[in-house]
């Protein structure tokens, strides 16, 4: 459900050996080998430092990651969740593949001054808290997209610098590097979807037309949605019914 396996794993290339291109209008952005390989890996890491990454989106050696990587989203998971997460990655077999460069444009390389501004503005470190006047299965459903799913960081339009509206979320989002579109329950959105829609489109990819979905959002599916419980479906179809409508 985070989709590891999309954004580190080129195409045609090894499983989570990095390489996958994100083109934004900022740059083009390179997914890391996050393999247990000592050298061109995560090997070396301790848990620790992979919580950070996740929760503080820091190297180990404190170097701020920028958040093509949606540490954003990935800093509300629970202490189970990213323990788990670590426990799998370490059972990966290590690839031998050197990281590619990212090629971003103008300032933009200037990595330290560019995220200590951007975090200001567009990070707010902590776990999800759960609402008290929703249901369990509700408060799953908000953990499992807002949290491990990011599905904001590509439903959500983003201002100049590239930080979520959240007044507009799940609003859908023009791109680069693809379109991804309004999941409110407007009619703009999904609000003519029954839940059987969403829940048959989470399971199968398959739209209420007869269409199938591509593009990243076929990864999502295949690579994690379809790959859930049925009680964790319908609290993401419940979620997504209670959302604001944006038109």
């Amino acid at each position: 459900m985070a989709g590891c396996a999309s954004c580190h794993t080129a195409d045609d290339g090894a499983p989570y050996a990095g390489g996958y291109a994100i083109e934004t209008k900022f740059g083009t952005f390179y997914g890391p080998n996050i393999t247990p390989d000592p050298k061109d890996g995560i090997g070396a890491w301790t848990e620790d430092d992979f919580v950070r990454a996740m929760r503080r989106g820091r190297s180990p050696k404190g170097h701020l990651f920028y958040p093509a990587f949606p540490y954003t989203a990935f800093t509300e998971m629970t202490d189970g969740d990213l323990a788990d997460l670590w426990a799998y990655l370490r059972t990966l077999k290590p690839v031998a593949q050197p990281d590619e460069p990212h090629d971003l444009h103008g300032i933009y390389k200037a990595r330290g001054l560019v995220m200590a501004f951007w975090r200001m503005v567009g990070f707010h470190p902590g776990p999800y808290e759960s609402d008290p006047d929703r249901s369990e299965q509700w408060n799953r459903g908000a953990y499992l997209v807002q949290a491990v799913g990011h599905c904001g960081e590509c439903h959500t339009p983003r201002n100049g610098i590239g930080v979520p509206k959240k007044d507009e979320t799940f609003a859908g989002f023009e791109g680069p590097p693809e379109k991804a579109p309004n999941i409110t329950p407007s009619d703009d959105g999904i609000g003519r979807w029954s839940h059987e829609d969403v829940l048959s489109f989470l399971q199968l990819g398959i739209l209420p037309n007869g269409d199938f979905v591509g593009g990243g959002m076929g990864h999502v599916v295949y690579e994690g949605t379809s790959k859930l419980s049925a009680d964790d479906r319908e609290a993401i179809a419940t979620y997504l019914a209670s959302v604001p409508p944006r038109p």
